[in-house]
């Protein structure tokens, strides 16, 4: 199969189950969105250790299911797919309390950086929050009530991602930067 159709050209494509639409509409920013924030995930998956790696790896594979939701509305092209559910905003949940339990309380906001991980860490976190407020408002466009646990999901996923940036500062001894406000 060819990877260039030229049907795209025209600012037009096809979602998963063959509808098309424009490339600039709600749903593919949602798609688009979801797809960044994977890649950005795979990339600190390439540079983190092993046990956050296999983590995030199954996070990764949770957006796939949300991204093929998002690209087709066939049940015939989703099958027996599921939806983010309940368990895994649940696991997530897990992972923050863990990681909350290792780390000293946050006393003051937080600046991103300090190292290279932990500034694609932060990079990652924020790509999160606006694939979720893509989401957001294409489930509003559409009138998509199926989606409130996803939308949940990427929310609690972007506070993961943030507890994950401490746990970064902390496992490589690397001094959180304090936000000076000049107040």
């Amino acid at each position: 199969m060819a990877i260039y159709t030229k049907n795209g050209d025209g600012g037009f494509t096809r979602l998963a189950d063959g509808k098309g639409l424009s490339k600039s509409d709600a749903r593919m920013d949602a798609i688009g969105d979801i797809d960044e924030l994977n890649c950005h995930i795979g990339a600190l998956v390439c540079q983190i250790e092993p046990h956050l790696a296999t983590k995030l790896q199954a996070i990764q594979s949770s957006l796939f299911v949300l991204g093929a939701h998002v690209a087709s509305d066939s049940k015939e092209y989703l099958g027996n797919m599921k939806l983010i559910s309940l368990q895994d905003i649940v696991a997530i949940e897990e992972m923050i309390d863990e990681i909350d339990g290792k780390i000293e309380p946050m006393r003051f906001f937080i600046l991103p950086g300090g190292h290279p991980l932990i500034a694609a860490a932060q990079i990652t976190r924020t790509v999160c929050r606006r694939a979720e407020r893509s989401l957001i408002r294409w489930v509003q466009l559409e009138e998509k009530e199926d989606y409130a646990i996803a939308i949940a999901y990427l929310n609690r996923l972007s506070d993961y991602l943030f507890m994950m940036c401490r746990y970064l500062h902390h496992s490589l001894d690397i001094p959180e930067i304090p936000w000076n406000s000049g107040k």
